[in-house]
């Protein structure tokens, strides 16, 4: 920012006035009222609602800034919350699930291990005892006549 700007907003901080309003209406109109100055950032301080005599209304002083600049933005609240969880929550559940399966998968396969290795082991003496060579080992074969 350069030095002009910071004076030009100096100069208008300082023009800024304290304003005393009183605000006469129904409770909700009051309550509105109140809430639209507040919600603007200009509230300095307002008094009791106090009941007009004979009538449904009451009766508010508010005491806020008059700025000759436009009303601030509203101040937004990010509500990211909701959108970490539901992206989170389902992402969790599908990890328990693949873990629970993995875990029922290992059970498995260890209780069957001696089983596998049983099957193995005849398969590998079948396919030594089958297999055909070219040549005579020693033993009587009905290829070479030995």
């Amino acid at each position: 920012m350069t030095r002009t700007q910071l004076a030009r907003q100096s100069s208008t901080r300082h023009r800024s006035t304290v304003l005393v309003r009183r605000v006469v209406g129904t409770p909700a109109e009051v309550a509105a009222t109140v809430a639209l100055v507040r919600d603007s950032g200009r509230l300095l301080s307002m008094t009791q609602p106090q009941q007009v005599p004979g009538s449904d209304q009451v009766r508010v002083t508010v005491r806020f800034l008059d700025t000759h600049l436009p009303a601030p933005a509203p101040v937004r609240r990010l509500r990211r919350g909701h959108i970490i969880a539901a992206a989170t929550v389902p992402a969790v559940g599908a990890l328990v699930g693949v873990g629970y399966v993995a875990a029922q998968l290992v059970d498995e396969v260890r209780s069957a291990a001696p089983l596998i290795a049983g099957v193995a082991l005849v398969l590998v003496v079948l396919a030594l005892l089958l297999r055909r060579k070219s040549g005579c080992a020693g033993l009587h074969c009905s290829g070479c006549q030995h």
